[in-house]
């Protein structure tokens, strides 16, 4: 069904989790851009996702997405 070992799925898993990483990183940035947050509050949480782009995006969608809502 995938050939010898269903090796070539691996590529493709690869470019699928490459994309999703950054979409990730895009929506967060996309959120953050959008908020009624004070402008000083959009700026950390920029700088926080573009230092650590995977962990910053997690943590903008657990907790600094909630509070912009407020």
């Amino acid at each position: 069904m995938f050939g010898k070992s269903g090796i070539e799925i691996v590529p493709i898993l690869g470019a699928v989790a490459i994309v999703a990483y950054f979409a990730l990183i895009i929506t967060a940035l996309a959120q953050v851009f959008r908020s009624t947050m004070p402008t000083n509050t959009k700026l950390l949480w920029l700088i926080v996702i573009l230092i650590a782009p995977f962990i910053g995006s997690l943590i903008w969608f657990a907790v600094g997405r909630n509070s912009a809502l407020l």
